[in-house]
């Protein structure tokens, strides 16, 4: 390639593209980390929500149950069958957004377990109907009993229910550290794409050092150089009348105005002899 200008335009043409090039990688290294940061924020956040859905509905079921059988508050057996399906509505949910399905099958069976015993129990202290006879074998009416079970409401809180719910709680926290747990490999992704993103920039700052120093180099050796010799040789003929000569080996352009200047000093020299 011919030509100081030609080899000034391609040099910071590469300047040019490698910058191009390196704020490209970065633009994209940057805009994945920034989905991954995206979808780990959000599958977090979605995780808390649904955690928190799951321990609030369990401690509503309780004081639910609480009303029924300790406080006698038979209306609010509906509110426990209400509630109990929210939270097998909340963990199919769950269910549908995890990676791992199977993670939440403790889940399940612990809220089966609630369901069923709780129902069990209702139902075996449902009232009923008992006839009211008379000593003559003759129905006069009818009385609400309540059927006997073995255990009190209280009794059966403490000893059945409360280890049930707290089996649910458990399954729910061991949902929720699984879920953050799954997550860690995903951080430790972004952690990589963050270096990622960096590192095409930190090499094309070393690069763009090292070129802007060959450049000053090469600018200094080929341009300024050649330059300075030419004005000093020129300046000594006019000043001195020295021989316009110039030691160092010019290329291109200043080859050409050397040889420009060198015949502009002979035809000078030639006038100067006719005259």
């Amino acid at each position: 390639m011919k030509g100081i200008g030609k080899r000034v335009t391609v040099g910071f043409l590469s300047i040019v593209a490698l910058l191009f090039i390196s704020g490209m990688i970065s633009l994209f290294e940057l805009s994945n980390m920034s989905n991954d940061t995206e979808d780990i924020l959000s599958a977090t956040k979605r995780n808390i929500e649904i955690s928190n859905e799951l321990l609030n509905t369990v401690n509503e079921h309780g004081r639910a149950v609480v009303g029924v059988v300790i406080l006698g508050n038979r209306a609010r057996i509906d509110d426990c069958h209400r509630l109990v399906s929210e939270l097998e509505g909340a963990v199919s949910v769950a269910r549908n957004e995890a990676l791992d399905a199977s993670r939440l099958d403790p889940l399940s069976a612990s809220v089966a377990q609630l369901r069923s015993m709780t129902d069990a129990y209702f139902e075996a202290t449902e009232p009923v109907e008992v006839p009211v006879i008379s000593a003559d074998s003759i129905v006069i009416g009818t009385n609400l009993e309540v059927p006997k079970t073995t255990k009190s409401g209280r009794e059966w809180y403490d000893s059945e229910y409360k280890a049930a719910s707290d089996k649910v709680i458990a399954s729910i926290e061991e949902f929720m550290t699984h879920t953050h747990a799954s997550l860690a490999p995903r951080a430790e992704q972004l952690n990589k794409n963050a270096y990622r993103s960096v590192t095409p920039v930190l090499i094309s700052l070393v690069v763009m050092i090292a070129i802007v120093l060959m450049f000053f180099y090469f600018i200094r050796i080929y341009c300024v150089k050649p330059l300075l010799r030419l004005n000093k040789a020129l300046s000594d003929y006019m000043a001195f009348r020295l021989p316009f000569n110039v030691k160092d080996e010019l290329i291109d352009e200043y080859k050409e105005l050397y040889d420009n200047i060198e015949t502009l000093v002979n035809l000078n020299k030639q006038q100067n002899n006719k005259q």
